[in-house]
């Protein structure tokens, strides 16, 4: 099945809310992350990667280093998040290339997807990932009974 948005992009949202709730508690390290967050540590990686890149998160190296925001949870989109791992989603490839569709101009079906997708699109570019952090404390508590003993999702 095809996504909008990828594991991937979850992931990068999911770290980020991660760091949030731990946000200028200093450094996490990447294992600690990954291991509580269900990620494995290359995939975690890699995603850190693409925040460090976009300017998101910071990285200090040694024995009590690790990961963390820099930026304001209250003012990093998750649209920001998405985007600095690569998404570049659309409700339909119509809206994105009109000239690939000859109806696109007077047509009611992409008026609609594209109305849908600035919907979607706004939606993300207005909550914040303060909106969605968390820290162990939550994850203790949320976590479901059955998967108290996991240690990796990918």
């Amino acid at each position: 099945m095809n996504t909008l948005i990828k594991r991937e992009h979850d992931y990068a949202i999911r770290i980020c809310a991660y760091l949030a709730g731990n946000y200028q508690k200093g450094p996490l390290p990447l294992p600690h992350i990954s291991r509580k967050l269900f990620i494995s540590l290359p995939f975690a990686n890699k995603i850190i990667r693409q925040l460090k890149t976009a300017k998101i998160v910071k990285t200090v190296q040694g024995k009590y280093g690790g990961v963390f925001l820099i930026r304001d949870p209250q003012t990093l989109s998750l649209m920001e998040i998405l985007e600095a791992v690569g998404f570049r989603g659309a409700v339909n490839a119509c809206t994105i290339q009109p000239e690939i569709c000859p109806f696109s101009d007077h047509c009611r079906i992409h008026r609609y997807l594209t109305g849908l997708e600035d919907q979607l699109f706004n939606a993300l570019r207005e909550k914040t990932i303060a909106d969605f952090a968390f820290s162990d404390a939550h994850l203790a508590s949320e976590l479901p009974a059955n998967n108290k003993n996991r240690t990796e999702v990918y």
